[in-house]
């Protein structure tokens, strides 16, 4: 699987500490992105499942949740259903993925429809920069919160319109802006 980076512990695209997960490929290029380095495909930087999820478990009973952004992890269908469904198999439930497609799109693709039954959470929709109102954990007002598994409805009420914040790491003297950022 494309990743380019893992990062624990993220505090800022979901509940809690989170471990977060940046996949690689993004055919949208929308206007603004807050990660257009992950927008082309880099086989260099492929990452088997298995190193993914034991680098998860180490981590574990520290996690609140796994987010899933990217790029467009969805773009990955296999690799992503594999590392779902290994997500879970270690215990956690809350899996949050970013994705520029539509709930309806993905719900129409049985492969796809499976990922989605497996998450706890998926923000859906392109980001489009001139509906961004600095609101929430969604990029842009199109976007939509769907809580997949109704046990964690509590956990993201109010996600939506949240204050947001972000989160500057320097990782190694590579420096990264982790949430969503702040339109000026």
């Amino acid at each position: 699987m494309q990743i380019d980076r893992i990062y624990y512990p993220v505090k800022t695209l979901g509940y809690g500490k989170r471990m977060g997960i940046w996949t690689i490929g993004c055919k949208r290029k929308c206007k603004n992105c807050s990660n257009p380095e992950l927008w082309e495909e880099n086989p260099d930087k492929d990452i088997s499942v298995e190193t993914i999820t034991d680098i998860i478990e180490k981590y574990k009973d520290k996690t609140d949740g796994v987010t899933i952004t990217g790029g467009e992890p969805f773009l990955q269908p296999d690799e992503l259903l594999s590392l779902v469904r290994k997500i879970r198999e270690i215990g956690i439930t809350d899996i949050l993925i970013y994705t520029g497609f539509s709930f309806e799109e993905l719900c129409k693709n049985p492969l796809t429809r499976e990922i989605i039954d497996l998450c706890g959470a998926v923000v859906d929709g392109e980001y489009i920069d001139e509906l961004n109102k600095n609101r929430g954990i969604k990029g842009s007002e199109n976007q939509r919160l769907f809580v997949i598994d109704k046990s964690l409805s509590e956990r993201y009420e109010g996600f939506e319109t949240a204050n947001r914040q972000s989160e500057i790491v320097n990782n190694g003297g590579k420096i990264w802006s982790i949430g969503i950022p702040l339109k000026k």
